[in-house]
Formats: C-alpha cells, sequence, structure tokens
C-alpha cells in the first residue's frame, strides 16, 4: 500500500519535536526468535527446544508450569498439521530465517529503554498462531501479545492487506492494517498498554466509576501520543490506522468534527458515544468519507496540547489513572 506524505496539513504532524534523538538512544543487546523456523524445520541446536518450552509455558499456557509433556507434544502434533504447515511456510516465504527482525524493532526499543531504563525487555518470539474462528479475540491475543518474558507476534496477522486466508468475517477495513509496515505499531501498543491502567470493569455487578467518553478518548489519547514518541519515523496514517484520504477529511473537517462530539463528552452510556472510539468503518454521524474512531484522533490532539503546557514525561503520561482525565482535558484548554 502507498503512504502518501500530507506532513504540510496544520492538523497533521509526522514527528513529534520531543520524540529523542538518534543520538540519545542507549545501545540495546536483544534478539529475536523465530519459533515458527524452528517448528517448521526442527531444533538445530538444544536450547532451541528448552527456548521452546519456556516460550509455550509463559505465553500459550499462561505460565503454568504443570502442564505435562503430552501438552507439549499435542501442540508439536497441532503444528504439524497441513493447514499449519501451510501456513508456517507461507509466512516464511513472506519473512524468509534471514529477515532482520532485530533491524527493524531495535529504535522502538531503544526508545524503551530511553523512557523507561530499568526495564528488562522482553524475548521476542515470532510464530505462527492459526485463525481463530473469533476475530474479535485473535486481534487482541494473537497478532501481538505480550507475556511475562516473551512478546509474541503472530506472523500470519502481517502477510498482506489482500491475503485471502484471514477469516472469512474479517473486514477489509482491518484487514488494511494487516501489513508488515504496521508490525512496529502492534508491538508498541503491547508495551505502552503495559504501563496504562486498564479499561475500567464491572466489580461485582457495579462499576468503581462509569467512564465518560472523554475518558475513553484520553485513553486512547495517550496510546496514540507514546506511539509518536516511540516511533516517529511512522507517518500518521500508520499509527492512526487511517489512510491519506481520512487525514484530508480532518484538514478541512476537524473543527466542525470536534464541536458535533462535545456534547457526548460527558455521556456515560457507551452505546451512545460507541461510535467514536470503537472500530468502524467510518464514523456514522460524518458520512462514509469520514475517519472512524473520532474519539482517539482528537483524544491525541487533547494529550498532545496537555504535554505541550505541562511538560509532562512520557512515563509520567502513562500513569495518569483514569480518574485524572477530565483535569487533563480541562488543562489542555484544548481547541481545533
Amino acid at each position: 500500500m502507498a503512504f502518501t506524505t500530507l506532513c504540510g496539513l496544520v492538523l497533521i504532524a509526522c514527528a513529534s519535536d520531543s520524540a529523542p534523538t538518534e543520538a540519545a538512544l542507549p545501545e540495546i543487546s536483544f534478539s529475536v526468535w523465530r519459533a515458527e523456523v524452528a517448528l517448521r524445520y526442527g531444533y538445530s541446536r538444544p536450547e532451541d527446544s528448552l527456548r521452546q518450552w519456556a516460550f509455550l509455558y509463559d505465553c500459550l499456557y499462561g505460565g503454568d508450569t504443570n502442564q505435562t509433556d503430552s501438552a507439549y507434544q499435542s501442540y508439536v502434533k497441532y503444528s504439524s498439521d497441513w493447514h499449519i504447515r501451510w501456513l508456517t511456510d507461507t509466512v516464511l516465504r513472506r519473512y524468509p530465517p534471514t529477515y532482520d527482525f532485530a533491524a527493524v524493532l531495535k529504535p522502538l526499543f531503544q526508545r524503551w529503554k530511553y523512557f523507561f531504563p530499568e526495564d528488562t525487555l522482553p524475548q521476542i518470539v515470532t510464530f505462527v498462531t492459526g485463525y481463530d474462528p473469533n476475530p474479535i479475540l485473535a486481534l487482541e491475543y494473537e497478532v501481538c501479545h505480550l507475556c511475562e518474558k516473551h512478546l509474541m507476534i503472530g506472523l500470519n496477522y502481517f502477510l498482506s492487506d489482500t491475503f485471502p486466508y484471514y477469516q472469512p468475517d474479517l473486514p477489509y477495513y482491518i484487514r488494511r492494517r494487516l501489513t508488515e509496515p504496521h508490525l512496529p505499531v502492534f508491538v508498541a501498543l503491547e508495551l505502552i498498554q503495559s504501563k496504562m491502567p486498564p479499561k475500567p470493569q464491572p466489580c461485582m455487578g457495579k462499576e468503581v466509576f462509569v467512564p465518560t467518553l472523554i475518558h475513553h478518548m484520553i485513553w486512547h489519547g495517550i496510546r496514540l501520543y507514546a506511539l509518536e514518541q516511540l516511533l516517529p519515523e511512522l507517518h500518521d496514517t500508520l499509527r492512526l490506522f487511517y489512510t491519506p484520504a481520512h487525514l484530508e477529511w480532518l484538514a478541512q473537517n476537524a473543527r466542525y468534527a470536534y464541536k458535533e462530539l462535545l456534547p457526548y463528552f460527558q455521556e456515560t452510556k457507551f452505546s451512545l458515544f460507541q461510535p467514536f472510539v470503537e472500530e468502524e468503518p467510518f464514523t456514522k454521524l460524518f458520512g462514509r468519507d469520514s475517519p472512524p474512531r473520532l474519539g482517539w484522533y482528537f483524544g491525541w490532539q487533547i494529550v498532545r496540547r496537555y504535554v505541550a503546557r505541562k511538560k509532562i514525561s512520557l512515563p509520567e503520561l502513562l500513569r495518569l489513572e483514569w480518574k485524572d482525565y477530565p483535569r487533563l482535558l480541562a488543562e489542555a484548554q484544548y481547541r481545533p
């Protein structure tokens, strides 16, 4: 896919001024283990088998060390199924064993260590997961997943936006992001969300508090701001999962769209503001040419304005609690 450069747009920035310079990035040591290669061709070294065990227990068995040898052997048998072998061969044609994932991901992890020097980098593992019949769960857990000690990348979800064998009910507006250039974005999002408070969940039939649209907007906006810091070289189309036409629409309509969203900011009924923060091909309120998830976009702009005014660091920003988000909106004084 071609991504048109739109750096001249007033509302869109292709890089963040506060992202660390290349000279400031620390030297790091990390590796990417190709688990799908090991499963396809066998373990060339004894330590590969141990690495496979550690990965499976951490990411697929949830750290349950009580899993038996038979569970492991069952998985190996599953991986030798001809469907999985075909998918693995397809992945290896797109990403051969010589593909340098470490070079692709190194700038991201250097920036992560710059912001979080105390963190131990996870072992990066590429894999072939197969396709879960539930595409929503698959996208959440199988595309990229941060475990206790490993970060798993499901390479079969990064083949092409036109790859014909994704789940049949996976719409194109989602398939469009399942491409090689998006791979660092999914990795970065896993790291970012590991530092953020989770979305509020019902507790004993009640919620601790009922989040409004603005809570969701700021949460997603913080994610996008962090992406901008960690992957400043990527174009906004990649980080936002937008098309160039979406950015053009925003350049012309952002002020109008923001004004239309304002009455929903304090809404607590999720079904009423869901179209602004959930996955859709477009925002129904504004027609088929409009970008989806406008709440994400405006949340990002609010957070950018807030950081510029308050000079808050990225770790401090990620630690903010949901209850702090309305204050962030007030102090940002954002106006499109």
